[in-house]
């Protein structure tokens, strides 16, 4: 009997959080996997795994040619969360896809899919608690969010040369993230800090509920242009957060309460600060902005009535799980 030759893949920003968790579920589904890299000596989580390089890199067009070349789908997960620079998230988030897309176009056109992985910030925050879905008027609050919802766009402009597809998780945390890392960091140290104006309510997304929803995304007929947000589907608050992060990890902390003034002005020095070290920082006026937000609630009924999906890490393990590994690798 001839056996089944694997599908070939595509991801881009397979060295990241979201992108190298992408490719181990891939590789364990059966798929060979091409990554689109800009360093080969840089390879981060790649390193040892059975993967194809193509040098390149998204706001390089003349770069594209051979990683899009022959692959089935495309998970284009490359992007940038934070920087010194705010141009820098349009060169990379919008024009990153724009390029690829055009690439997609250009020498392979007769793709599966290609799956855009966006962010709630490009929808922006939920109104009077009413969680927002893909209908709702998106309203980003921050350049990263603009960068977002630009990048929507163009995949939404070529929903009739390729099937494509979005997907818009909140915040997403697991193993080998460093930027909701630093809540459990500085609990693991006695402190959490609070943003004071009341309470505050968000949906949240463990990475392999997520690389499970793009799995989905890829194998099922779907409308191009859709988009789908990806989260657990019970909402948590922040003094219920608090509590989970703090008894999933054994460990008691001081709360600290910061006035929003206050925050904005240490965000303020902090980006300050990033100019003389040349190195983005987590924290900036934009990222204070949308904390003080009161709703980041998403509806995810679409996700699960047409791709069939279903979190399966409520935030109690995917804590507990995210603590183990950084105990694991020395983080904490």
């Amino acid at each position: 009997m001839p056996q089944r030759v694997p599908q070939q893949v595509l991801v881009t920003g397979g060295t990241g959080f979201v992108g190298s968790h992408l490719v181990d579920r891939l590789l364990q589904n059966g798929y060979a996997v091409t990554c689109l890299v800009r360093n080969v000596r840089k390879l981060h989580w790649l390193n040892n795994k059975k993967v194809q390089l193509v040098q390149g890199d998204c706001t390089q067009p003349e770069s594209l040619k051979e990683a899009v070349r022959g692959v089935s789908s495309v998970f284009h997960c490359a992007g940038l969360t934070k920087t010194t620079h705010l141009r820098d998230y349009y060169a990379v988030n919008h024009l990153g896809t724009k390029n690829i897309l055009e690439a997609c176009a250009r020498y392979n056109p007769a793709i599966k899919k290609f799956i855009l992985i966006s962010s709630q910030a490009a929808a922006g925050p939920s109104i009077d608690g009413r969680p927002v879905d893909d209908h709702s008027l998106p309203h980003p609050m921050s350049d990263y969010g603009k960068s977002k919802l630009l990048a929507e766009e163009e995949a939404r402009a070529y929903k009739d040369r390729l099937p494509v597809l979005i997907i818009r998780p909140p915040s997403v945390y697991g193993p080998r993230d460093r930027d909701v890392y630093e809540l459990f960091r500085w609990a693991s140290r006695g402190v959490t800090i609070k943003l004071s104006g009341g309470e505050r309510y968000f949906n949240l997304c463990y990475v392999e509920d997520l690389t499970a929803a793009l799995l989905l995304a890829a194998e099922t007929r779907t409308e191009s242009g859709s988009i789908y947000f990806v989260a657990e589907k019970r909402a948590y608050s922040w003094s219920e957060f608090r509590d989970l992060l703090l008894s999933s990890g054994g460990v008691k902390a001081y709360e600290i309460t910061i006035p929003y003034a206050v925050a904005y002005l240490m965000a303020l020095t902090s980006e300050l600060a990033s100019l003389f070290t040349k190195k983005p920082v987590l924290m900036n006026r934009q990222k204070v902005l949308e904390a003080v937000q009161p709703y980041w609630l998403c509806d995810v009924d679409k996700v699960e009535n047409e791709l069939c999906f279903q979190a399966e890490f409520p935030l109690r393990k995917g804590m507990e799980l995210t603590w183990q590994w950084y105990r694991k690798n020395l983080w904490l």
